[in-house]
């Protein structure tokens, strides 16, 4: 499947060691996930999004993109087309306004049904902007179109409440997960990352995720601005943190302190650089692999 990977930071950081210069950077894990890549991060007001159908470990865009992007909010994705053509449309992140998205995972019986169903609760306003053929993109308008019905600016102009995005978000994915089981399909596989550069949430729900908020050692320490919030190893890994990394599978571990999120959780980074920890709903089950799957990431 994907592979996720995104950070927002109290200060402006250098994406390019966690994209390719660390020897467990992203672009390694593109072997196994050739199926395109796009990196979008906040200049400001403004959004960037670079995305191409190539494979990122033999494309020298992917480094010159990953060596130029300075910011405080950058997310990345590699992709392993389950639904949809392979064409830059079809790549993540998913942008609207200030809004960035990405998705590891699949939505079954998109075309069975399902997949008309998810489209149909996007609100016509959405749709029209929907640009591929993706099971992701239908979700990113889907839960946008949620966050509107919530009172949640769907274009990220203004200031959001963390916790409440959150909230919408997990709402959502679990009506859709609920939805699938009347369909009789497998359920979704919805781990997604949401970002307007304001606030930061991530969820997890079918396959590993993990985050970061502490470090073993910074070697921007001395230069660094910021309290140093992300050395002491005697806080929890949420509260007051100077910055979030959420990946699907761990990169410059010798540095970073990583945790894995549990399957159904959410967290949710508010403008304070507060990370909020919403622990999975009581009757969560994380939902199964299809057979097939197993077997293919075995």
């Amino acid at each position: 499947m994907c592979r996720l990977f995104g950070f927002h930071s109290a200060i402006e950081s250098h994406a390019h060691g966690s994209l390719v210069g660390a020897r467990d950077a992203l672009v390694r894990q593109a072997i196994k996930h050739p199926d395109g890549w796009g990196i979008g991060w906040h200049e400001g007001d403004r959004v960037q999004v670079v995305k191409t159908a190539h494979a990122a470990v033999d494309c020298e865009r992917f480094r010159q993109v990953s060596a130029s992007v300075r910011s405080r909010t950058v997310v990345a994705h590699l992709r392993k087309a389950t639904v949809g053509e392979l064409n830059p449309s079809n790549a993540h992140p998913f942008q609207h306004g200030r809004w960035l998205f990405a998705h590891n995972g699949s939505i079954w019986g998109f075309e069975l049904g399902l997949g008309s169903w998810l489209e149909g609760r996007v609100s016509p306003h959405m749709r029209r902007h929907i640009a591929g053929d993706t099971d992701s993109e239908r979700l990113f308008f889907f839960l946008l179109t949620e966050l509107a019905k919530a009172g949640i600016d769907p274009l990220g102009n203004e200031p959001s409440d963390a916790h409440m995005v959150a909230r919408v978000v997990r709402e959502a994915l679990v009506e859709l997960d609920r939805e699938a089981r009347r369909w009789g399909v497998d359920r979704p596989l919805t781990n997604v990352l949401l970002t307007d550069g304001r606030v930061f949430i991530a969820h997890r729900a079918g396959f590993e995720l993990h985050f970061a908020t502490r470090k073993h050692f910074c070697a921007d320490a001395s230069t660094c601005p910021a309290e140093k919030v992300c050395l002491d190893t005697s806080r929890p890994g949420w509260g007051a943190v100077n910055h979030l990394l959420v990946a699907s599978e761990p990169v410059q571990a010798d540095q970073n302190r990583w945790h894995e999120l549990a399957d159904g959780a959410t967290l949710a980074l508010d403008e304070r650089f507060h990370l909020h920890h919403i622990a999975p709903a009581a009757d969560w089950v994380a939902p199964r692999l299809p057979t097939w799957l197993q077997r293919q990431i075995a």
